[in-house]
């Protein structure tokens, strides 16, 4: 249940992007009020997403005053950023910015999705000093620090783990070796328990937080939607692609060996090993349903042709 009679009207952060589109639309299909910005508002994700009814103008997260009139009036926020290459430190002086407009806006709820990893730096687990592993993970924790800071009176932490849509256009860029040459070079191990996250499934997520600010207030859920060893993700795309066992995990010896490589699928892999460890997919799935890779491929099925031809 929503936590007041009248409709909710939540700002949301990337909502062109994956994570934040499927928020948008999620809380469409509720009734609920949905404002966001875009940076072209003429692009086709903006159109659709304003065919849907969500209400945009146009800025991005470093226009203090666009985000000031689009949060505006608004009760919630959906807090979703993305690290700028080129300067780490800029995700954490936009969410600083954002959380201060919100909290000035007398917004009253928050939900963030950062990443798996904060958790995992909350643990002490070993993360190689000065990778850009470390720094885009203390660039996530920094986000959520923003938001603690700002003080508002429910706030939820959603970390995902690695996203199914990684294997797809256009976010395989970052990750090419599996496209490109059928492989997988990788730290991680046969055994490794890997988690998998749908993009969809955080959005549900964030839509059922969205509707209990007190009972998951101050809750940090670490996420995933499926746990797969390394080889069995690689034969199950393969085989959405039509190319049974056409992919194949190469697995080194350590990460001093992978580290010496670009490919950003294997940097910090050992990190990586550990991650199934923070899952807890029965606590998950009271929340929202969880989409197999099997199920996610089968409706990305177009993705994966484009893919992958």
């Amino acid at each position: 249940m929503a936590e007041a009679t009248s409709v909710p009207t939540v700002f949301v952060c990337s909502a062109t992007g994956s994570q934040g589109g499927s928020v948008a639309r999620q809380l469409r299909s509720l009734n609920w009020n949905v404002r966001a910005t875009a940076r072209n508002l003429d692009s086709p994700v903006a159109i659709a997403l304003k065919a849907a009814g969500v209400q945009l103008s146009q800025g991005d997260w470093d226009n203090a005053e666009a985000l000031a009139a689009g949060i505006a009036g608004c009760d919630k926020l959906f807090l979703c950023l993305f690290p700028n290459m080129a300067d780490l430190s800029a995700e954490t002086k936009q969410a600083q910015r954002i959380a201060s407009i919100a909290k000035a806006a007398g917004v009253k709820q928050v939900v963030s999705s950062t990443s798996l990893g904060v958790s995992q730096l909350e643990a002490k687990i070993h993360v190689v000093e000065g990778s850009f592993m470390e720094k885009h993970l203390l660039g996530k924790k920094a986000v959520e620090q923003a938001v603690l800071d700002a003080g508002f009176e429910s706030h939820t932490f959603l970390r995902p783990s690695f996203f199914m849509a990684n294997f797809m256009e256009p976010k395989c860029v970052r990750y090419p070796e599996v496209r490109d040459k059928g492989t997988w070079t990788t730290s991680l191990t046969p055994e490794t328990q890997f988690p998998l996250v749908d993009h969809q499934d955080i959005a549900s997520l964030a839509v059922a937080v969205f509707q209990r600010p007190e009972e998951l207030n101050g809750r940090a859920f670490n996420v995933a939607s499926q746990i797969l060893p390394i080889q069995r993700i690689l034969d199950e795309l393969a085989d959405a692609a039509g190319r049974p066992g056409a992919f194949k995990a190469i697995f080194v010896r350590d990460d001093a060996e992978a580290l010496g490589s670009p490919n950003a699928l294997i940097n910090s892999a050992k990190t990586m090993r550990s991650m199934s460890e923070y899952i807890d997919l029965d606590e998950l799935s009271k929340y929202t349903p969880l989409t197999t890779f099997k199920d996610y491929l089968v409706r990305e099925q177009a993705s994966v042709k484009q893919t992958y031809p």
